[in-house]
């Protein structure tokens, strides 16, 4: 055998080094990517496992205050004929008779005979306060329009509230889910955006919203933390035969309205929306 060309086959050439020296280096620019990636992805994962919990928290506190048969204060009625205003106003005075206590500013009610669905701006009892309250009590309620959008020119009655028409509540503030609709929890800080919410609603809005700052980080553009409430049906199977079977023998269908409360947080890129039914009241 040739000895030089023997030796000349020994070892690598500048070449292969290069090469293999760029091959490692893209192995471990590709790793460290990768891990990077997982880091990333693990963090985010344990961002939203432990913002559920808080999500859970936020769910039982709105349950504990949640009363879906509201209260009706005795049998309120109109006492003296209201006519719907004739030209643009914010709200509508009526003075209502029949009420055997003071309804709570939010409170929300239909009038018969009127159509629309109206919030309790302020309410003025007379006598004073300090009487007794009874049936005989007179209330000035101030009535805002709540059904329809708040930049509307007008949230008047929309039609005349007469005489002795019944006024029903369907919602009460201190026991609906309704003032949490489109709370925005990342203006948890905003002190004119907490201006407009119920007291209730304010300070669920300030300890939540610090609470999922703390676990998921700053509100960054893009980012949600958002809580809706829409009414849904449900459609609950009923057995009139009660004989436990799922065939038609007797079985039917009775639908009943739920309160839906949907939780939508959006981190970095990344949303999860949590969702929760609370029975309906009529």
């Amino acid at each position: 055998m040739n000895k030089k060309k023997f030796i000349n086959q020994l070892g690598v050439s500048m070449m292969e080094v290069v090469t293999a020296s760029s091959i490692l280096a893209l192995s471990i620019v590709v790793f460290m990517t990768l891990q990077a990636n997982q880091e990333d992805a693990f963090t985010k994962l344990r961002k939203f496992d432990r913002a559920a919990y808080a999500v859970e928290l936020m769910f039982e506190e709105m349950a504990a205050v949640y009363n879906p048969v509201a209260v009706q204060y005795g049998s309120p009625r109109v006492k003296t004929t209201v006519n719907a205003p004739s030209d643009a106003q914010d709200y509508t005075e009526v003075e209502v008779t029949g009420m055997t206590a003071l309804p709570e500013k939010g409170d929300q009610v239909v009038i018969t005979g009127v159509g629309g669905r109206y919030r309790i701006i302020s309410n003025k009892q007379s006598p004073s306060p300090s009487h007794d309250f009874d049936a005989d009590n007179n209330v000035t309620l101030r009535l805002e329009r709540s059904d329809i959008p708040a930049d509307s020119p007008s949230k008047a009655i929309a039609a005349d509230a007469v005489k002795d028409a019944s006024i029903t509540f369907k919602s009460n503030a201190l026991g609906s889910l309704d003032p949490y609709d489109d709370l925005d929890m990342s203006k948890f800080e905003d002190t004119v955006y907490l201006g407009t919410l119920e007291q209730k609603v304010r300070v669920d809005c300030e300890n939540w919203g610090a609470l999922l700052k703390k676990i998921l980080g700053p509100v960054r553009t893009g980012d949600q933390r958002l809580i809706d409430v829409t009414e849904v049906d449900y459609v609950l199977k009923t057995d009139l035969n009660n004989d436990g079977d799922t065939d038609d023998d007797g079985e039917s269908e009775e639908t009943i309205k739920k309160k839906q409360v949907t939780i939508t947080l959006t981190q970095d890129g990344t949303t999860e929306k949590f969702r929760r039914l609370f029975l309906s009241g009529t």
